[in-house]
């Protein structure tokens, strides 16, 4: 290596520096920088511009801001016409909204069912009676004294009708009676009390009058009917109360419970009523209005479609519309409320209000079933044998 740079140094003593030369025009082109290219116009002609590669660009321009402006117009659906090519007003039987208040499991583990102490059970004409203490939850004691998962069910329903199931203590005790089924047939729930220690009892028995059947404890005074159905199969997201609303991102009264739900799932009329309202509403976007007995009204929201029409009657169950995502929404949901004369009050709690529809005989009737019912000479129940 000393070698080569001693050799370097001998070489160099001749040499000749010489300055680079300046670059031409055409020297910058050759050795690879070219003129700025012309810059791409967005605005042709078509009219007068030949078809070529800017003719074609212009029309791929055009039709993406077309389609833009299509897609985010609130009215704009492009895939709603599938799922909604055939609309029906059978009912569809969606949970009760009692049932999710109240959390009755969806599966019954039969080897964890406390067994109610001092259970009685009686028998008269076909009808069986039941009465017992309520302990481990009025549900698991009632399936404990003998009462299938459905009579344990409508029995919650008809007690929900009078009181807030979770008031009931475990102290209080429960009373049925069922008249058993044909072969082949379920029984069916006809009395449904409840003796409670520290307020009053409740006692109701389903009665038909002028073609309505529900459940009645004889009083004059306005009665509670068998509440409300939940409006679309789903979980509820969102509760009934002060929250962050998702796209205001401040906190903000809820006036109402949302269900998540998959787009263009059916919505039903959650009771019989009559649809006041069906159309664009704001913030709601696309709203169906239901007007109840004893001045509720119940609205579903960010439907993708609607059903209902103004001015006609629905019953429980019955399709008034779709899930979307119209209005003010982040998602596919169910925004559903209702409102008691104006006033935004909990759905999980609400309970629909009718005048009595029978007086006179008819309720002379009532009272003299009612007390044959309750008259059922009962004696202590023997637990049913274990299985392991």
């Amino acid at each position: 290596m000393l070698q080569a740079r001693e050799k370097w140094s001998n070489d160099g003593e001749g040499a000749e520096v010489v300055a680079f030369p300046r670059a031409t025009a055409d020297a910058r082109r050759e050795f690879g920088r070219n003129e700025p290219r012309t810059p791409i116009r967005l605005l042709v002609d078509l009219h007068s511009e030949e078809i070529g590669p800017r003719w074609f660009r212009g029309v791929a321009t055009l039709a993406a801001l077309f389609g833009t402006a299509f897609f985010l117009a609130p009215g704009f659906e492009p895939f709603l016409a599938s799922r909604v090519a055939a609309t029906t007003a059978a009912p569809i039987r969606n949970a009760q909204l009692s049932d999710l208040a109240m959390g009755m499991p969806a599966k019954i583990e039969e080897n964890a069912i406390p067994k109610p102490v001092g259970v009685l059970a009686g028998e008269r004409d076909g009808v069986q009676r039941i009465n017992g203490d309520v302990a481990g939850g009025l549900y698991w004691s009632l399936r404990g004294a003998g009462a299938s998962p459905q009579i344990a069910a409508d029995y919650l329903k008809a007690i929900a009708t009078r009181i807030d199931v979770g008031e009931v203590a475990p102290f209080d005790r429960f009373d049925f009676a069922v008249v058993k089924g044909r072969p082949g047939e379920p029984d069916r729930l006809l009395y449904a009390g409840l003796d409670r220690a520290q307020y009053s009892d409740v006692q109701v028995m389903k009665w038909t009058a002028n073609g309505r059947t529900e459940w009645f404890d004889g009083s004059t005074q306005p009665q509670a009917s068998g509440g409300l159905m939940a409006p679309v199969a789903g979980r509820i997201t969102s509760g009934f109360g002060n929250r962050v609303h998702p796209i205001l991102r401040f906190s903000r009264f809820h006036a109402g419970i949302d269900f998540g739900a998959a787009w263009g799932s059916p919505i039903v009329a959650a009771a019989d009523g009559q649809v006041v309202g069906a159309s664009w509403t704001g913030g709601y976007g696309r709203q169906v209005r239901i007007v109840h007995d004893g001045g509720l009204m119940t609205t579903y929201s960010h439907m993708s479609a609607m059903v209902a029409q103004a001015g006609l009657p629905v019953k429980q169950g019955q399709v008034i519309g779709y899930v979307g995502s119209s209005g003010l929404s982040t998602g596919p949901h169910l925004h559903f409320e209702v409102r008691d004369h104006g006033r935004a009050i909990n759905p999980m709690t609400a309970r629909l209000v009718s005048r009595p529809v029978f007086e006179g005989a008819q309720l002379a009737a009532f009272k003299a079933r009612l007390k044959q019912l309750t008259s059922i000479p009962m004696k202590p129940k023997a637990p049913p044998a274990t299985t392991s």
